[in-house]
């Protein structure tokens, strides 16, 4: 029997490729599914999940938590949906609040106050690098080697795991580097 393949399954462009990016750029054995990314939504997930469990596979999911702000429908379903996975070894839950750009952020500045969308995340990590939510810029590997230079991963890591989900914000993004065994090597 095979040892099951990690798969991220994930709420967007960005996670599609920073993961991308990452499975590249640090020999990450995963697998990234363009027909796994583009929704938020706890029943698109689901139904992901699903199809990566039955394929005998592992399935990472990585998803932003502000939409759970704004509708509380959503919110419901994304409580069922974690609360279902929760003991699951074979799905790796992974949310970030607000979005995945706070994890991004933590890779130059620790802090975990509140954040009301991601455009204002991005705005803040603006400050450090160049950042822009569209494919054109997305598609490029250049903002994740940036990212992964001089340790940052290492020290997003160590802030995310510290800062845990006591504040504002918070990230479960290092349970991924952790399942993959190793810190990328850049």
């Amino acid at each position: 029997m095979r040892e099951p393949r990690p798969v991220v399954i994930g709420a967007g462009i960005t996670e599609k490729w920073y993961f991308h990016h990452l499975k590249n750029l640090c020999d990450y054995r995963i697998e990234v599914r363009p027909k796994y990314f583009g929704s938020d939504t706890a029943f698109d997930m689901q139904k992901w999940v699903e199809d990566t469990l039955s394929a005998g596979n592992q399935a990472i999911c990585v998803y932003d938590m502000d939409t759970t702000r704004q509708d509380g429908t959503e919110r419901k379903r994304k409580e069922d949906f974690i609360a279902y996975y929760a003991n699951n070894p074979n799905v790796i839950l992974c949310g970030s609040m607000p979005s995945i750009e706070y994890w991004f952020l933590l890779h130059y500045e620790k802090v975990n106050r509140y954040f009301e969308t991601s455009k204002k995340v991005i705005k803040a990590l603006n400050k450090y690098m160049e950042f822009e939510k569209e494919e054109r810029f997305l598609s490029k590997p250049s903002w994740v080697e940036m990212l992964l230079a001089d340790g940052r991963m290492q020290k997003a890591i160590h802030d995310a795991e510290e800062l845990g989900h006591k504040g504002e914000s918070y990230t479960d993004i290092p349970k991924i580097i952790r399942i993959l065994g190793r810190n990328c090597p850049k």
